[in-house]
């Protein structure tokens, strides 16, 4: 799935308008204007939306949803970026929106039933691990787009 679309479904998920998109953005330091963020929720922007870009919202919703986590001695502001390719997106996708969200695997699990998307733990397991573990499994877009709709079900503040 196309990054833009990935933002667009969380952004239709958590009920968000550009001026959310604008604020989430700056918490990792991307300024972007209201109006591409229109675009951007429209699906219309021009250049397609690169990796560094989604996983810099992605670190927003977690500021934005669990506040600023203290940095260790020496430790850089910026993370490394998770995403090592294409297919690796959804794990990171899920990845986040697991933390920024506060959920357990238990009620990932809770939430792909009640879309009726199968997965099972150990699956899910293995979607989260890194993408150097011998088990780990890169995730189909099906389990992001149900997670994402089972999101819009549920009431996130």
């Amino acid at each position: 799935m196309k990054n833009a679309k990935i933002l667009m479904k969380i952004s239709e998920a958590l009920d968000f308008e550009a001026v959310d998109l604008v604020r989430i953005f700056k918490l990792d330091k991307i300024e972007i204007s209201e109006a591409e963020a229109e675009l951007l929720l429209r699906g219309e922007n021009k250049k397609p939306l690169k990796y560094e870009d989604l996983e810099s919202f992605l670190n927003g919703l977690i500021v934005m949803f669990r506040g600023e986590k203290p940095l260790k001695a020496g430790q850089e502001k910026r993370q490394p970026t998770l995403v090592e390719d294409d297919k690796s997106i959804n794990n990171v996708v899920l990845k986040k929106m697991k933390i920024a969200l506060s959920l357990s695997s238990e009620d990932m699990l809770d939430m792909f039933k009640s879309v009726k998307v199968e997965i099972s733990k150990d699956k899910l397991t293995t979607l989260f691990r890194k993408e150097s573990h011998k088990n780990y499994k890169y995730c189909r877009d099906v389990y992001v787009i149900g997670f994402l709709n089972a999101v819009s079900e549920r009431s996130f503040e």
